[in-house]
């Protein structure tokens, strides 16, 4: 029981609610839906996302084990630093969900050819955002390569998995979410900003420096506010938990800065998701 609840862990389920969302935006822009296509989607979608996290769990394993700011959305699960699970565990869980991702895609194929390539588009992303060669991560743009999967990709396939082509409404609701998206992750980067740089892991935040990131994540959330006000009144509330994510990451009160800049997203995403239906 100890090793299915360390399993859990590792999958790290809270992680997967935003896929779920950014999916459903995407389907509420179609002008029809069909389950059967819906459902199809959201599994090719959540196993590549899940992908992305048993990889990540395995390559960061030994940068994880100096981190002592682990909060609920950064570190790492901190399952395999802790000896509760071997990292082959990861690598093997990886390997079984990339399988069912492109079962999934094959699958979706015969329906949307288009949501089917960007699935698997979005699995080599998985894959190369943590692994090398390419390990985008230690690059500075893993960040950007993440986010142009969750907040742009994601919600593209749930509206091409309905067999219709991207309005011009929901590309505007992506253009909203990507930046916030981006300002996400390197929220999640300040709090292990010492370790990552300890044990030369090269993400955005270490090359550029606190204040920097500091700095870019305002700029980000400014970018994705003057498109907002153009966009839809849903998204007013978004701001709150923007403002509190702002004032925590100059407070350095890291673990309500990750849990706030979450908010943000989530809020934003459903603000989205209300004004599309």
């Amino acid at each position: 029981m100890n090793r299915v609840v360390a399993f859990v862990r590792l999958s790290r389920p809270h992680f997967l609610a935003g896929g779920f969302l950014m999916y459903a935006i995407g389907a509420a822009a179609a002008p029809s839906f069909d389950g059967g296509r819906y459902w199809l989607g959201q599994l090719m979608v959540t196993a590549s996302q899940i992908t992305a996290h048993y990889a990540n769990e395995y390559a960061d394993v030994e940068h994880d084990r100096r981190v002592v700011n682990r909060t609920v959305f950064s570190g790492g699960s901190g399952v395999l630093v802790d000896g509760a699970l071997e990292p082959t565990v990861a690598l093997w869980a990886a390997a079984a969900s990339t399988a069912v991702t492109v079962g999934a895609a094959g699958l979706m194929f015969g329906d949307s050819g288009w949501a089917a390539a960007l699935g698997l588009g979005s699995l080599g992303v998985s894959w190369a955002y943590s692994m090398p060669p390419l390990r985008l991560l230690g690059r500075g743009v893993g960040e950007l390569a993440a986010s142009a999967v969750v907040a742009g990709a994601v919600p593209l396939i749930g509206s091409l998995a309905q067999d219709a082509s991207p309005t011009p409404e929901l590309w505007r609701a992506v253009a909203v979410l990507i930046p916030l998206h981006v300002a996400m992750m390197l929220a999640f980067e300040l709090p292990d900003l010492m370790a990552d740089a300890a044990s030369g892991k090269r993400v955005l935040a270490v090359r550029i420096g606190r204040s920097r990131t500091a700095g870019l994540i305002g700029v980000l959330v400014g970018a994705a506010a003057v498109i907002a006000a153009t966009t839809s009144p849903w998204l007013i509330p978004a701001a709150v938990p923007a403002g509190a994510m702002l004032s925590s990451l100059r407070a350095e009160r890291w673990s309500l800065a990750t849990v706030s800049a979450v908010a943000m997203f989530v809020t934003a995403g459903l603000g989205l998701l209300i004004w599309l239906i």
